[in-house]
């Protein structure tokens, strides 16, 4: 994630204060828990380009003989095998 925890707070309770202030949002109980659950589902969009970069290195490994040998670039392989994932998944990064 390329984003502090203490970033991501901040902009939770600025969403939280600003859909509140446009009467978009009335908070009936404590809004401390609308922020956690604003961070958290932020943390968790942002997460999901971590767990993919995580799969394509992870798919990647078979060939790393190739790549060692330079039959092969590692990047463009993984650019192109993240591409297809994010294609065929629907993504949005």
């Amino acid at each position: 994630m390329r984003i502090t925890k203490e970033r991501i707070r901040h902009i939770a309770t600025t969403v939280a204060s600003r859909l509140q202030g446009q009467g978009l949002l009335e908070v009936t109980g404590d809004q401390e828990v609308l922020v956690q659950a604003l961070d958290k589902a932020i943390r968790d969009e942002l997460s999901v380009e971590d767990q993919l970069n995580a799969e394509v290195r992870n798919l990647l490994k078979q060939y790393e003989a190739e790549f060692e040998k330079g039959r092969a670039d590692y990047q463009k392989m993984f650019t192109m095998v993240k591409g297809k994932l994010v294609k065929e998944r629907g993504l949005v990064l």
